[in-house]
């Protein structure tokens, strides 16, 4: 298995290895499941776990205030810890939770919709093992059905250089259960964001690479879930986070010719990805509903955040049309 070693960001990458903790031979992991009103999926993403090469040392499901009982869902696996929060407080703390309550070297985080391919321990701790100056290690993963059947190719970007500059033009592990991470390092960053409630992944990864080199391998090990009640489908909120994201990201890290590069790309790809998914939205609720009054809306809506890129789209639906009206027989 071939890894590709990313540096942090060179001012500060040096003095964060030489200031972090290197693990131990006897590596231990843990993997740490949050869970809002996800019962249905919570026993696949349970075994999954329990199916691993190499078994994981800590199984913790964190309840954020779920309303489904996924406690009667935990109790049917003994080795499964489960941790319940008085009230919902979004991804970031439940993930901070189980952070706190393990004493795991390692950690994957899994969301309870999805899953983990059977040797995802036992490649990720391989890969950080011949690279342990880096903060974590992170492969490829893959989209599947509501009833767990596999859609598409792998996902998995390779990074070259400066792994904090890649992260700032994109995020580029939208899944954050392809990533393996020393306890130590996210701890040292003060772990997950809990103001975040959307784009917190983004963040860390923006956070870590600042001040640690990372590194990726392209083995499957992780499947993502898709299905009506993701939260990445509300493409408005999604977008709106990302620039806030940025926006505070710029106030923390010194900015130089590169990095402002980078901030303008970033900014841009989230604009030209998030409202490209608003005008697929429109377009599929109009071939579904065929009501010009919600059509504009959808319109308008994507217009306001990017001009441009919703009259192009237009263009080529108009282009299409005109195109079909031509050759279509008479």
């Amino acid at each position: 298995m071939a890894g590709t070693v990313a540096s942090g960001n060179s001012e500060l990458g040096e003095a964060a290895v030489n200031d972090a903790a290197t693990p131990s031979d006897g590596a231990t992991v843990a993997v740490i499941i949050p869970t809002f009103n996800q019962a249905r999926f919570l026993a696949d993403a349970i075994m999954s776990v329990l199916a691993q090469t190499r078994p994981a040392d800590e199984i913790i499901v964190v309840d954020d205030a779920s309303t489904d009982d996924p406690a009667s869902v935990v109790g049917r696996f003994q080795k499964a810890k489960l941790i319940r929060q008085d009230k919902n407080r979004g991804p970031s703390a439940a993930r901070n939770a189980g952070l706190r309550n393990c004493s795991a070297s390692h950690i994957v985080f899994l969301d309870a919709d999805d899953r983990l391919l059977p040797t995802a321990l036992e490649t990720g701790l391989r890969c950080i093992a011949r690279r342990p100056e880096c903060a974590f290690a992170y492969g490829a993963y893959r989209l599947i059905s509501e009833n767990g059947h596999p859609i598409g190719s792998n996902w998995f970007i390779p990074i070259d250089g400066d792994a904090h500059l890649a992260f700032l033009h994109q995020n580029l592990i939208p899944m954050p259960a392809a990533v393996l991470y020393r306890r130590d390092c996210l701890l040292a960053v003060k772990g997950w964001d809990e103001a975040m409630r959307r784009c917190e992944d983004h963040d860390i990864y923006l956070r870590m690479t600042q001040r640690y080199p990372i590194v990726g391998h392209p083995d499957l090990v992780a499947e993502y879930r898709k299905h009506g009640q993701n939260t990445s489908e509300n493409h408005v909120e999604q977008l709106q986070a990302a620039l806030r994201l940025y926006d505070l990201h710029e106030t923390r890290i010194t900015i130089d010719a590169a990095t402002r590069r980078a901030l303008r790309s970033g900014r841009a790809n989230k604009r030209k990805y998030y409202v490209s998914r608003m005008l697929s939205s429109a377009q599929a609720s109009w071939q579904i509903r065929r009501d010009v009054g919600v059509l504009m809306r959808d319109l308008i809506q994507a217009a306001r955040w990017s001009p441009r890129i919703t009259m192009h789209a237009l263009i080529r639906i108009l282009g299409r049309s005109v195109k079909n009206a031509v050759i279509a027989p008479r």
